[in-house]
């Protein structure tokens, strides 16, 4: 077979590869942000309360007395019961995250079966200071930590390929970033080109967040536990938010299906985003 019939040569798709470099990076990446959210929950008390459990947590549930005020006052405000055979329990949960402030959770749940021998559960969880008082944190702080977080793993991944020349995931898996994936010595990419290529690596997830940011500003925001229990009875908001957030994040993964893994099926070692700027990832020499 001559030069010219013969087919051309391309890059080996290095999925599995690829993934585990992801993954290592989101992981150091997700210790590091960990202990940056740690730090400013310590310098600004107003947040500690609104921040989210870290990855690394542990959650620990004990019965609880219901004389206690908060347990008291949850009972007192509980919408009525329909007639069935219906059981109250209250526990008091503690969450212990990694580099994070404790968290403190006062749960009420009723548990009713109906005529029909069905089982309906309905809840109420309230977060407690360090006194045992209930506080009512807005969720916004939590969704705008997380939004914040999720914006700047891109540019982290962008600025440590740019200053070291690869990221810890792609450095331990022997993978570079090049335009010319044939090259003896790969050229590496502009900076413009690795930041463009990190954020459209991760938009799906940006959007899915700033979505979920808007979902967030547009719920209930209870400030007291009579407000709280009230939202039992708005059973149609709950399920509206709730029916968002399902069809958002099912959209979301038929969109990271196409974005992360379908092109490996038509094109070897470049991605959708790969293909836009021109991009390919190659074993490191």
């Amino acid at each position: 077979m001559t030069d010219q019939t013969a087919a051309p040569q391309r890059p080996p798709r290095l999925f599995l590869r690829r993934l585990a470099a992801l993954f290592i990076d989101f992981v150091i990446f997700g210790i590091l942000a960990t202990f940056a959210v740690g730090a400013l929950s310590l310098a600004s008390p107003q947040l500690r309360d609104g921040v989210a459990s870290s990855f690394f947590h542990t959650r620990i549930c004990q019965p609880a007395d219901r004389s206690l005020p908060v347990f008291a006052e949850i009972e007192q405000n509980w919408p009525e019961t329909e007639d069935g055979d219906t059981t109250v329990s209250a526990r008091s949960c503690t969450v212990d995250s990694f580099f994070l402030p404790q968290k403190r959770l006062a749960m009420v749940t009723e548990s009713r079966t109906g005529e029909d021998g069905g089982t309906f559960t309905r809840s109420v969880s309230i977060q407690l200071d360090e006194n045992g008082d209930p506080v009512f944190p807005s969720p916004l702080i939590e969704r705008a930590v997380s939004t914040l977080q999720l914006l700047a793993f891109p540019l982290a991944l962008a600025l440590s390929t740019i200053f070291l020349g690869w990221t810890p995931g792609k450095r331990l898996m022997s993978l570079r970033v090049t335009t010319d994936a044939l090259a003896k010595d790969p050229p590496p990419l502009s900076p413009g080109k690795t930041i463009t290529r990190e954020y459209l690596k991760f938009w799906p997830l940006i959007a899915n967040n700033l979505f979920q940011f808007v979902i967030a500003a547009n719920a209930p925001k209870p400030a007291s536990v009579s407000e709280t229990v009230a939202l039992l009875e708005t059973v149609g908001t709950d399920q509206r938010a709730i029916a968002d957030i399902l069809v958002l994040n099912a959209a979301t993964l038929l969109v990271l299906f196409v974005w992360w893994v379908w092109p490996f099926a038509l094109w070897r070692g470049r991605m959708l985003y790969d293909g836009f700027i021109r991009a390919y990832v190659v074993l490191r020499n």
